[in-house]
């Protein structure tokens, strides 16, 4: 393990030493995501893990998190073909995070651990001028939130809402088809996406494609926006072997489908910024029970954040409310998790594009709508943070 951390580290070394030089020379354009160094994270609550009832104050130090630094590269092969990349370097855990269905402090992990390496996109891309068509085709973020995809929470706060992270990411493999409308003083970009299908990784085995539609209606000072995609979620292949599983008790999965939406406006007036999404998902028959039926899988949340300018280009406040819902199988029953978080955080721009933070948050985590699973977390935490980006 040290061994492959070393090696990762000397590599993410020398990219960061090379590349500069190969963009002075016109060779590449690259930019970069520093997420840290957490300064200090502080957390106080009380907690119950299956009627068992925990209560107290931790903290994590210093420490960088996941996302620790992504690295933005692009090169134009010609006129209408260029490349991208989004290489990811983590180095660090969770720190104070609190965890439903854990004690208070059982969360709080060691934050100097091994350096970890993926892409976070990978793409190539084809403009068609004639047409007004752009082609993407890779490893993609998609947008089927403006929070997540679009990383907007990556310069406002340390991590994302449970809603955000949970509900609103979609990574996926596949064909990006866009174009850019004018209908009157509308503006209407929009995106058809062909899919692999799996929300979260860059490969699904079922033989079939999923797809997603994605709007970015403009009028004005409103923008609003939307999401529908849908697909077969099952696995038909094993991938271990490559070959179709032959098994009867797995082989209807291959058709179980899936369909994911989500839609969002944001709407700026002076020294004001409101933005909002909500969103929901359905995964058939995806949770499995311990007497071996499925369930359906169901996921549903929103978030609203306001914003204010105290000091133009120099200090912005920001309030934020999530709420996400979402099914877990427990035993024979299906419990749904519900998570309440409101934060107030200060933006301080010490130089261009170097952020310092200071949030303050609350949370009220639960699943217990059963009586026989009353797990609850109760928290408040205050964090402070550096963002860089460049």
């Amino acid at each position: 393990m040290k061994k492959s951390a070393m090696w990762v580290g000397c590599a993410a070394l020398c990219t960061a030493l090379t590349l500069p030089a190969m963009a002075a020379e016109g060779l590449v354009n690259i930019g970069g995501h520093i997420k840290g160094p957490v300064l200090s994270d502080n957390v106080s609550g009380k907690a119950m893990v299956n009627g068992v009832k925990s209560e107290g104050s931790y903290s994590a130090g210093t420490y960088f998190t996941s996302h620790a630094f992504i690295m933005y590269v692009s090169k134009e092969i010609s006129e209408n073909v260029s490349v991208e990349a989004a290489p990811d370097f983590w180095n660090g855990g969770a720190g104070a995070t609190p965890s439903l269905g854990k004690r208070m402090g059982e969360t709080l992990k060691d934050t100097g651990g091994s350096t970890s390496f993926k892409f976070q996109e990978l793409t190539v891309k084809y403009n068609l001028p004639d047409y007004g068509v752009q082609l993407k085709a890779g490893y993609m973020s998609l947008p089927f939130t403006q929070d997540y995809g679009k990383e907007l929470f990556w310069g406002e706060e340390k991590d994302g809402g449970r809603f955000t992270l949970y509900g609103g990411s979609w990574h996926d493999a596949g064909l990006e088809i866009y174009k850019a409308f004018e209908l009157g003083n509308v503006s209407l970009p929009a995106s058809l996406y062909v899919l692999n299908g799996n929300k979260s990784s860059n490969r699904d085995n079922n033989n079939s494609r999923a797809v997603m539609f994605h709007v970015e209606p403009q009028i004005g000072s409103l923008k609003t926006f939307g999401s529908y995609g849908t697909g077969e979620w099952g696995d038909s292949v094993a991938l271990s072997t490559g070959t179709l599983i032959n098994n009867p008790a797995l082989d209807g999965l291959k058709n179980k489908t899936f369909y994911r939406w989500s839609v969002g406006a944001e709407y700026a007036y002076k020294a004001f910024k409101l933005r909002g999404e909500t969103a929901g998902s359905r995964y058939n028959d995806n949770l499995v029970l311990t007497n071996g039926n499925r369930k359906n899988y169901d996921d549903f949340g929103y978030y609203g954040k306001l914003f204010y300018t105290v000091v133009p280009e120099k200090l912005t406040a920001m309030l934020h409310y999530d709420n996400f819902v979402r099914d877990v199988a427990s035993a024979n029953l299906i419990i749904k998790e519900k998570y309440d978080t409101t934060s107030f955080t200060m933006q301080y721009e010490m130089a261009p594009a170097a952020t310092l933070f200071l949030t303050l948050e609350n949370g009220n985590w639960r699943n217990n709508d059963i009586a026989t699973k009353k797990d609850y977390v109760k928290f408040n935490r205050i964090t402070s943070y550096v963002r860089v980006t460049f």
